[in-house]
């Protein structure tokens, strides 16, 4: 029996350009939420971040059981190297937010 195929993204780390494949599936839904909660904002620490995307992700996917900080920060970080997020620090504290 052939093994069903899932539609996959690459996943790029910013720092180092090291490339991971990610399911579509899981990708975009964690984009979306990430998108959503920086909108508007001046900026949020990983930690608040990770928060309101497990919240969003978890009305959205309630079976869904994998990390979602882990995919939270693998997402961001694919999102900083495409220009759309920017980390900075501010006040000694490292924050996100979507680049102007």
């Amino acid at each position: 029996m052939a093994k069903q195929s899932t539609k996959k993204v690459t996943v790029t780390y910013p720092l180092t350009g090291t490339e991971r494949k990610m399911d579509t599936a899981i990708y975009e839904p964690i984009k979306a939420a990430i998108l959503k909660s920086l909108k508007g904002s001046k900026g949020k620490t990983f930690t608040e971040l990770s928060e309101e995307v497990t919240k969003i992700i978890k009305k959205q996917m309630p079976a869904f059981k994998k990390s979602i900080p882990w995919y939270t920060i693998s997402v961001k970080r694919d999102l900083e190297s495409r220009g759309i997020v920017q980390a900075f620090e501010e006040k000694g504290k490292k924050l996100n937010r979507l680049k102007k």
